[in-house]
């Protein structure tokens, strides 16, 4: 009681005061009004002096001026304000002073909160009374009852009458007022039927229906503070006054009038805002029943949510778009997806949800502010299916994926012409693919790996006759279009989840590249870079799928970088090769040529990747038709071997960079990129393999008898020759150094061996001299190899063959001096200086014209 008491005093201290500055500030505007009467319009008494008289005059100029209008505390807020925006007799406005902080803090707590505040107070000085009446038994509880609709009615009275009063210049008062005694009638009505049970559910139906059209009128005469008063009070009444133990019937009954009342009011008004805030606040009184009550509440909740959510989605109250941005539909297919995820409900959860689920869809095809309702539809549908699946009981979860792809596939393929497109085949598309990945991987037992995939199978047909809706859009829609995307990549994800069922696993790769060159020919016959996105990435994935289908090759391939030689028995089989590698190189060789032109050049990746599966093919072919079986054979036929694989590349990339050789629907620039790639190749595999890991010097192998007609030239000095023409080839397009330098590289190494055979035979493993003589040989050899550069160069005409030349030249007559004559003796040491020299002053009579033709040139 002593609260109530104190609650009133300061109401009262702050109404004395505001009483006050109200009648100061009424007291100017009737002295600013005289200024705007004119004399000759209306005649005043003589007599009749004061505040009062001129109230009436200023009252009859007004009436006599514009007839038609009524004078409304708006309006004598805007008059007011009017004439304090008249400029001074000079005709200079005056420079309105800057509002300080303690200003703008007095004009919104003192001018505007606490007379709202009052209201509220007003309202909880009510229910606080009716409790501690309660307590201490003071009252009977009809007597509380009616004491509280009085205290109400005697609310709404004192507004009405502070609107028409002398309180009418401040009309937040009579708001305040009213939108209290609407709040204390809405909670005497529900706690004289809940409580205690005054009022039978006909009875009490009917006095909330009085107590809404009661707030209905009264918003409209009173404005937006009354309206937001009911607002509050009417979303607060269950929590002060409700019983928590009692069914949720009379709860969802008193929001459907509460919403009805509201929305109604926001209609009549244009109040977006207040539809909006009905909308959530009841979605919040929902979520409780919903997570907090018995099935049955529960499911009574369901059915308000589903209705709730047409009604916010259906109004349109005003013109603005509050409503919308808190997408009623999705609030609603949130709170029934919760609804579903209980355990103690099935069926009827389901149907509600697959309901407004549809009321989505149907909405989203008639207005554009609803589009995001089927996406969110389709996400929660998803969700739940994966936890029922997963986790709970799988109660109708088939018959609900059924459900949901019949639902969003159907809807995608119905309105994929309507707009957005983007949208509605992302809708179709993972309505159908969606449920069967969740139950696929979740639940796999319900059907045979053979079934699975006949599904998967026959859903991927929704994609492709999306696409195929889609087909007069693509080239409107620009380069790539986002819908052919959505629909491609589903295609792309059922058709393979059906290979992967359906296919034997080492033909799966082959499988997945023949879905992307399907998705390629579309591509091509539409013009559209989305679809061609989807086969790259295809691609990708079944390009993955073939390296895992034989693993060893990977294996042995770093195995081999690393010195171990390469068994036969160590690759995949012959049809495991077919299956992996050439049947998904001639495949993306298809799709390469099937593909529209793509950013970045990104076919000339294709064509290099099915090469690289061509290659690989023929590699374990042709090791398990002729390759090593052991050590004995690695060193019998180690070196045959990498030289025949070396020099088929080589001649392949060299009839390719030269035009030689044409393939079908291979342009000649992407022909002589792939002689490149095809010799760059062998360059590696000769300079790795034969001269750093295998290099026979350092790894027992045979490289033939016969002098000359062996390995090492078949192998190195051919090798050489090969680099030296992809040099020659490349010299007007690009850099030609690292040709020329393999190209050295390979020259000496193998003009060494080539000498080291002449000693030693077909094995020249280990690395010692066996003849004392074999020093000598190898000085005699670089010095024709040097003198075979210079004249090359000379004749080609190649600087840098010359200068190779002279460089190796130089470096023989170091050797020659410094190393070889010191060990040689008598007619040899003559003989040897005597070629030597020969040789020197050849060459230095070959280059005198050639430097004196260069200089005269520059």
């Amino acid at each position: 009681m002593e609260l109530l008491f104190l609650i009133l005093l300061f109401a009262l201290i702050a109404l004395l005061i505001s009483n006050s500055n109200l009648k100061s500030r009424v007291t100017v505007l009737e002295q600013r009004l005289d200024g705007l009467i004119e004399p000759g319009n209306v005649e005043i008494d003589a007599g009749a002096t004061g505040p009062q008289a001129r109230r009436e005059a200023a009252g009859a100029a007004a009436t006599a001026e514009a007839p038609a209008m009524v004078a409304e505390p708006e309006q004598l807020a805007e008059a007011e304000q009017a004439v304090r925006s008249e400029p001074e007799a000079g005709g200079v406005l005056p420079e309105e002073p800057r509002e300080t902080l303690g200003g703008l803090f007095e004009r919104l707590v003192a001018g505007r909160l606490l007379i709202w505040l009052g209201g509220i107070a007003l309202v909880l000085a009510a229910i606080f009374l009716i409790r501690y009446s309660i307590e201490i038994g003071l009252i009977t509880p009809a007597a509380r009852m009616v004491g509280a609709g009085l205290f109400g009615l005697v609310l709404l009275g004192t507004g009405e009458w502070a609107r028409a009063g002398r309180l009418a210049d401040d009309p937040r008062i009579a708001q305040a007022l009213v939108g209290a005694g609407i709040a204390v009638l809405y909670a005497t009505v529900y706690g004289s039927h809940v409580l205690y049970a005054l009022l039978d559910s006909r009875t009490a139906f009917a006095g909330m229906a009085a107590v809404t059209a009661a707030a209905l009128g009264l918003s409209l005469r009173h404005g937006v503070p009354t309206a937001v008063m009911g607002l509050v009070g009417g979303f607060l009444t269950p929590v002060l006054v409700g019983d928590p133990q009692a069914s949720a019937a009379p709860l969802l009954a008193y929001l459907a009038l509460l919403d009805i009342a509201l929305f109604a009011l926001a209609w009549r008004r244009g109040w977006t805002w207040l539809a909006a805030a009905a909308t959530v606040l009841s979605f919040v009184w929902t979520f409780y029943v919903i997570a907090d009550r018995s099935a049955d509440d529960a499911l009574l909740a369901g059915f308000f949510i589903a209705a709730l959510a047409l009604a916010a989605a259906l109004v349109r109250p005003g013109a603005g778009r509050t409503l919308m941005l808190v997408q009623p539909l999705g609030l609603g297919l949130l709170q029934l997806a919760i609804l579903v995820a209980r355990t103690d409900l099935g069926a009827p959860a389901w149907g509600l949800f697959g309901a407004l689920s549809l009321a989505a869809i149907l909405l989203a095809a008639l207005r554009r502010e609803h589009w995001p309702a089927p996406a969110a539809a389709l996400v929660f549908t998803l969700l739940l299916l994966g936890v029922k699946a997963g986790f709970g009981p799988d109660t109708l979860v088939r018959e609900a994926a059924i459900g949901a792809g019949l639902l969003f596939g159907g809807a995608g393929l119905v309105l994929v012409r309507r707009a957005p497109a983007p949208m509605w085949t992302m809708v179709g598309t993972f309505g159908l693919a969606g449920p069967w990945l969740v139950l696929r991987c979740l639940r796999p037992d319900y059907l045979t790996q053979t079934q699975w995939g006949l599904l998967a199978a026959a859903l991927a047909l929704g994609p492709a006759l999306l696409v195929w809706r889609q087909r007069q859009r693509a080239s409107a829609e620009g380069p790539a279009d986002l819908a052919l995307l959505a629909a491609g990549a589903g295609f792309a994800l059922l058709a393979g989840a059906a290979m992967r069922e359906l296919a034997d696993p080492d033909w799966l790769a082959a499988g997945w590249c023949a879905v992307a060159l399907g998705l390629a020919l579309a591509a091509r016959r539409l013009g559209d870079l989305a679809l061609g996105t989807v086969v790259v990435l295809a691609m990708v994935g079944a390009v993955a799928r073939a390296l895992w289908t034989v693993p060893e090759f990977s294996y042995v391939s770093i195995e081999a970088l690393l010195g171990r030689p390469v068994l036969a028995g160590d690759l995949p089989d012959a049809m495991r090769t077919l299956s992996a590698l050439a049947v998904p190189a001639l495949l993306l060789a298809a799709i390469r040529f099937a593909l529209p032109p793509l950013p970045m050049r990104a076919q000339r990746g294709v064509a290099v990747v099915a090469g690289a599966f061509a290659v690989a093919a023929l590699y374990v072919w042709f090791k398990q038709a002729v390759g090593l079986t052991g050590g004995s054979d690695f060193v019998a036929r180690g070196l045959w071997e990498r030289t025949l694989i070396t020099q088929v590349l080589f001649a392949a990339g060299w009839l390719l960079g030269t035009g030689w050789l044409r393939l079908p629907r291979l342009d000649p620039e992407g022909a002589r990129h792939a002689g490149t790639l095809l010799t760059a190749l062998a360059a590696a595999r000769l300079l790795w393999l034969d001269i750093v890991l295998f290099n026979p010097v350092f790894s027992e192998q045979w490289v033939g008898a016969v002098p000359v007609l062996n390995l090492v030239s078949a192998q190195y000095l051919l090798g050489a020759g090969w680099l030296y023409l992809a040099r020659r080839r490349a010299a007007a397009r690009a850099s030609t150094w690292p040709w020329f330098a393999a190209f050295l590289a390979v020259l000496i190494v193998g003009t060494a061996l080539f000498v080291r055979q002449l000693y030693h035979g077909g094995i020249l493993f280990p690395e010692s001299l066996s003849a004392a003589n074999e020093a000598y040989g190898y000085s005699l050899g670089f010095l024709i190899v040097s003198i075979g550069l210079i004249v090359a160069g000379v004749r080609a005409p190649d600087k840098a063959l010359r200068l190779a030349g002279l460089v190796l030249l130089t470096a023989t007559i170091v050797k020659v001096f410094v190393v070889d004559a010191s060990a040689l003796t008598g007619v040899l040491r003559i003989l040897s200086f005597l070629v030597l020299g020969i040789a020197l002053i050849g060459i230095g009579r070959l280059y005198g014209p050639i430097l004196r033709a260069e200089r005269e040139e520059s």
